[in-house]
């Protein structure tokens, strides 16, 4: 057994710091989760951690919370060592390695999809903003960002953990099999979003991709079409505020 609050080996480092890198989590399954309020939504969400590591100035501070027999290795480290796994400038000093997961959907009425969120910060602020209003599932299309890479995670701020998310879905299959209605967010011609909208649930909100917006072919698959129009001199939305609106509005 591994005692708490003992140095790792070289292997373990150079393994962790090898989770920075997307071929590398897909090979071993397993992902970084770092700063505070992360490791903290991962513990109340009772993630299966493989490794906690401690910056040794910071070992005080998690001992109380991790108690004398933590249930997953505790590691202290060097500033050297952690600078290795890290992957942020301004660091709080503790990183998790994390095994990989898929939580079922949940019971609820509205879903989100995404055709294309490239950017990691904006994937993990939508994960966020699905959890914040109870998404049945956040429905990712291909190409968007992977949502075990670090700045995912960071931007959901714990929210990964707790949000249940599909990724490379088809999105015309999964539109042409959705029960309820598919509501495609477009910039121009489609009913105001203060108007009176008539749907059958479940609901899933359809959105586009960051700078080019839904592609007229996803559009065309969905039942109804609603608009966002601007009331001063901006022309549009960037894809997190307008998901949060449009979830607000039909939620």
């Amino acid at each position: 057994m591994i005692e708490p609050y003992s140095a790792p080996t070289r292997k373990q480092v150079s393994d962790w710091s090898s989770l920075t890198q997307k071929k590398f989590r897909r090979e071993h399954s397993e992902f970084l989760i770092e700063g505070d309020v992360c490791v903290r939504e991962a513990l109340r969400a009772r993630v299966s951690l493989e490794a906690v590591l401690v910056l040794a100035s910071e070992v005080e501070k998690w001992q109380e919370e991790f108690g004398s027999r933590p249930r997953f290795p505790v590691f202290t480290v060097n500033s050297e060592t952690f600078g290795r796994i890290s992957t942020v400038e301004s660091s709080q000093g503790i990183v998790a390695v994390a095994r990989v997961f898929q939580l079922p959907p949940r019971a609820g009425k509205l879903a989100i999809l995404c055709e294309k969120v490239s950017d990691p910060g904006n994937c993990g602020a939508l994960v966020r903003v699905a959890d914040f209003f109870g998404a049945i599932e956040l429905l990712l299309g291909p190409e968007s960002a992977e949502v075990w890479n670090p700045k995912v995670v960071r931007g959901s701020m714990g929210s990964l953990f707790h949000q249940p998310v599909q990724t490379d879905v088809d999105i015309a299959a999964f539109l042409r099999e959705w029960p309820g209605s598919s509501v495609a967010t477009v910039a121009h011609s489609g009913e105001p979003l203060h108007g009176k909208l008539n749907l059958k649930p479940p609901v899933v909100l359809v959105l586009g991709h960051e700078t080019r917006g839904l592609s007229d072919d996803v559009a065309a698959l969905c039942t109804d079409r609603i608009t966002l129009a601007p009331q001063g001199s901006a022309e549009s939305l960037n894809l997190v505020t307008a998901a949060a609106v449009f979830a607000y509005a039909l939620s």
